[in-house]
């Protein structure tokens, strides 16, 4: 195993942020308020491993958002939280509610208010057009832009890394 599988095999969180990441950034506005955004379905497949295997994924993203806050739903996301620029009191909460260190907890971000997560958590992940300041910063520059499916690779490898992959291909083999 390498440095990043060992880092993997720890995880029993994934936090992610959502503009630059789960979506490539982009906000629509039309005439009525508010704004859409569009998130990669690979992701939320992702995401619904995760969650089945047993590891919960949260949501932690500066915008506050209606369109954040329906994906989450959609999903099952429990911990969503949208309108935070300050991610460092929703990481410390979300490792007391779970009972982890944050060695236990992977966090994807693109931006640099990620930056203090990524240099506290074990898997520290970003998209390939992450913030150059956010690509020095992490174990691992994901090969994949934000809003493409970078999750699911990153999911991917956690649970590869676990030994729980098989268990997720054996759910789709004739």
């Amino acid at each position: 195993m390498d440095d990043l599988d060992l880092r993997a095999a720890k995880i029993r969180l994934l936090c992610t942020d959502i503009d630059g990441v789960l979506t490539t950034g982009a906000l629509h506005y039309g005439a009525e308020p508010g704004h859409t955004k569009a998130f990669h379905v690979r992701d939320g497949a992702a995401i619904k491993w995760l969650q089945r295997a047993g590891l919960p994924v949260a949501f932690i993203s500066g915008l506050e958002s209606s369109a954040t806050r329906n994906r989450a739903r959609d999903l099952g996301v429990e911990d969503c939280f949208a309108g935070h620029l300050d991610k460092q009191p929703v990481l410390d909460q979300l490792c007391a509610k779970y009972g982890l260190t944050c060695d236990q907890v992977a966090h994807l971000g693109d931006d640099l208010p990620d930056l203090p997560l990524l240099r506290r958590v074990g898997l520290a992940c970003c998209p390939s057009d992450a913030a150059l300041e956010v690509r020095a910063a992490c174990h691992w520059v994901v090969d994949v832009p934000g809003g493409r499916g970078v999750l699911r690779a990153v999911a991917e490898r956690i649970l590869k890394a676990q030994g729980r992959w098989t268990d997720i291909l054996g759910k789709y083999e004739a």
